[in-house]
């Protein structure tokens, strides 16, 4: 089984273009009001593993992921387009004071997912994902502590050649620390929805193992 997590400010329809059979949860408090944090979900959806499963996170569901595969025994971990460390400083201090007025007007919302796929596809993408209210977003923003995780499945790294928003340097960051090579796949942020193809056939492969 494949449980693909979304991230923000994408739902499950995400994974909708993927010729693969999977499972792929709303992540509760992203787009409501539900209390939000990242224990929080990966509790919700790991009953829903087993040894078996490849678990796949994008954006803000890479910390979820992780932290579903350090907590339950699974077959793999699949990280795209998203970061464990560091970089989620950054995430965060785009709520701060003086910067969260020009991120989230610039970026959030309908220009965040135009900056996520090429030109053409921009409008496609927003009808496709109904933008997250940007106080919803700098809430979200500013609670996000990715817990502590130990992940001892093998790890799999596919990312989108030319996203914007989680650039190369944030791939080789994380292949260097889990020791693994990055599956590039043509697109940009969204690109297992831009480039379903692609993503799916470098998805069976980290699936094969």
């Amino acid at each position: 089984m494949i449980l693909a997590v979304h991230g923000l400010p994408t739902s499950p329809a995400l994974w909708d273009r993927l010729a693969l059979p999977l499972v792929a949860p709303r992540l509760r408090g992203v787009d409501d009001d539900e209390p939000f944090s990242i224990a929080g979900l990966a509790a919700d959806l790991a009953e829903q593993v087993d040894e078996t499963t490849v678990v796949v996170g994008h954006d803000l569901g890479g910390p979820v992921a992780a932290s579903i595969a350090s907590s339950r025994p699974v077959k793999a971990l699949v990280l795209t387009g998203t970061a464990l460390g560091p970089y989620w400083w950054m995430v965060r201090a785009t709520a701060l004071p003086g910067v969260q007025s020009y991120f989230y007007e610039r970026h959030a919302g309908r220009k965040f997912l135009r900056g996520s796929v090429s030109p053409a596809l921009g409008d496609e993408a927003v009808a496709a994902f109904p933008p997250v209210p940007p106080a919803r977003m700098r809430a979200i923003a500013v609670r996000m502590r990715p817990p502590p995780f130990a992940v001892k499945c093998p790890v799999h790294l596919i990312w989108g050649r030319d996203d914007r928003w989680y650039p190369p340097w944030v791939a080789h960051a994380l292949a260097r620390r889990f020791g693994v090579d990055v599956r590039w796949v043509d697109g940009g942020h969204l690109c297992m929805w831009e480039n379903p193809a692609g993503f799916a056939k470098a998805l069976r492969l980290c699936s094969s193992g």
